[in-house]
């Protein structure tokens, strides 16, 4: 075994054999037509990002690459739609100029922002949402699912399963013994399976080893890695290169932090870590924690190297929205944040190979002629 241990809680593991009978009943639902599907292939081409486990495999970055790759090839419009986890509304919600992460969910309003000429909605149901997507004066060309490998009412047209290498899924168990969603078979159901969060390229033994263990059968296996920006300050939104003596505390509310924590103590002064759960809210007190954990290198709030060098707070973009968004986070105190953004880049030649996949699905033609 070449890739890194996953850690599971064998207590729990009666109760994640009754939570994989249940899902394996409702699978079998949909497997027999019980349950219906729903295909809208003839209409528009929908793709869907999703993973087997409970989050940290990078479903939003690779949202944004095959966002990126539609718009230079000049595919458009595209739409995003995803249920708006930890949201506070409900039903369908179209992103506008004065939307929130509040009411579109974490990485909803991160796409609308980085992509304000996208389509961006939310809906916990996806068919009503796809529907009322195809009902807008513009309609998209493409549709492109975030997190929906286990809503089976919508038969995506292109399926895309994520798993992380920190955490691949054949060394992972069933909730809540470990953090799959469903059983590891589910990869099936998969056109394309993306290996995520590589560290590099990597060796021989461990491709023939994901390649043995995965139960893959048609499906090709990609290798992607994060390339980070340059940090973006929360209080300008410019990208800003920090001196690596620059004393760090590292802050994050997102399900996998191991990747930005690598990131910061190969880069920077790692201060501290502040690792809340996924999806953080952060509170007043959290706000009063990470300004005493600043505040302790000196009375002044400056790094004891003599640098005169300021400490900062270093976070992900998901997590830059809900400090915005936090009013106790004042503006002194914003222009001690930033935030890293994140792209995802294929390893080898896995790129050309991964988006002529996406392409030529893409441009099927479909009914009418519209591709």
């Amino acid at each position: 075994m070449y890739l890194p241990k996953v850690k599971t809680c064998l207590p729990l593991a009666p109760i994640s054999w009754l939570y994989g009978f249940g899902v394996w009943c409702r699978n079998l639902m949909f497997d027999r037509g019980i349950l219906r599907q729903e295909s809208f292939e003839d209409k528009v081409a929908v793709i869907s990002v999703g993973n087997l486990a409970v989050g940290g495999t990078g479903k939003t970055p690779h949202t944004e690459y095959i966002v990126r790759l539609l718009k230079r090839n000049n595919i458009g419009p595209i739409a995003v739609l995803s249920r708006g986890y930890k949201r506070q509304s409900r039903g369908f919600v179209l992103a506008g100029p004065d939307i929130t992460a509040t009411k579109l969910g974490d990485e909803s309003f991160q796409i609308y922002c980085k992509f304000p000429d996208v389509i961006v909605a939310v809906d916990e149901n996806r068919r009503d949402g796809i529907r009322k997507l195809l009902k807008l004066p513009v309609p998209p060309k493409v549709i492109i699912l975030d997190d929906a490998m286990q809503h089976r009412y919508v038969k995506p047209g292109l399926s895309i399963c994520l798993t992380s290498h920190n955490r691949i899924m054949y060394k992972d168990s069933l909730l809540p013994m470990g953090r799959l969603r469903e059983p590891m078979q589910g990869i099936e159901r998969a056109d394309v399976v993306v290996v995520t969060k590589c560290p590099g390229p990597l060796r021989q033994e461990e491709e023939v080893e994901i390649k043995g263990y995965l139960p893959t059968t048609h499906q090709p296996i990609f290798y992607s890695a994060y390339r980070y920006n340059a940090p973006v300050n929360l209080d300008t939104g410019l990208p800003t290169e920090l001196d690596h003596a620059t004393q760090v505390l590292a802050v994050t509310g997102i399900a996998d932090p191991s990747v930005l924590q690598g990131y910061v103590q190969t880069h920077y002064r790692l201060l501290d870590i502040i690792s809340y759960g996924d999806h953080h809210r952060f509170s007043n007190e959290d706000i009063k924690d990470m300004q005493r954990s600043l505040n302790n290198i000196n009375v002044d709030g400056f790094c004891t190297n003599h640098s005169g060098t300021q400490s900062v707070i270093l976070t992900t973009e998901k997590d830059a929205a809900r400090l915005l968004s936090q009013p106790a986070v004042d503006q002194n105190l914003r222009k001690r944040i930033y935030y890293l953004p994140t792209e995802v880049l294929f390893l080898k030649d896995h790129g050309e190979k991964f988006d002529k996949i996406i392409l030529d699905y893409v441009n099927k033609k479909r009914e009418g002629g519209r591709v």
